[in-house]
């Protein structure tokens, strides 16, 4: 029963943080590749960022890899937050 009870305390913060692991990852993945070729040829990447704000307007790819690892953050945050709202109303028996 006490195993139960504890996957009941973590199995929401859990996800969520697995979550932020994975935008994370992607966010700084991307960074890396945008690094990389712009480090290998710059005016090239430059051209793509013009035509990515031309089409569609989502800006660069480092908006959305910011975008990604700002997402992440919220994430770790959300799933702190709530792990400790868990522990809290576990142990005192509130909520």
């Amino acid at each position: 029963m006490l195993a139960s009870e504890a996957w009941s305390i973590v199995e929401g913060p859990l996800v969520s943080f697995v979550l932020g692991i994975v935008l994370m990852i992607a966010g700084i993945s991307l960074l890396a590749e945008y690094r990389r070729l712009f480090m290998t040829d710059p005016r090239s990447v430059m051209s793509v960022e013009v035509l990515m704000a031309i089409v569609n307007r989502c800006g660069a790819p480092g908006y959305v890899a910011a975008f990604l690892i700002a997402s992440a953050i919220l994430s770790f945050g959300a799933a702190f937050v709530t792990l400790a709202f868990n522990a809290f109303s576990y142990f005192t028996g509130a909520l």
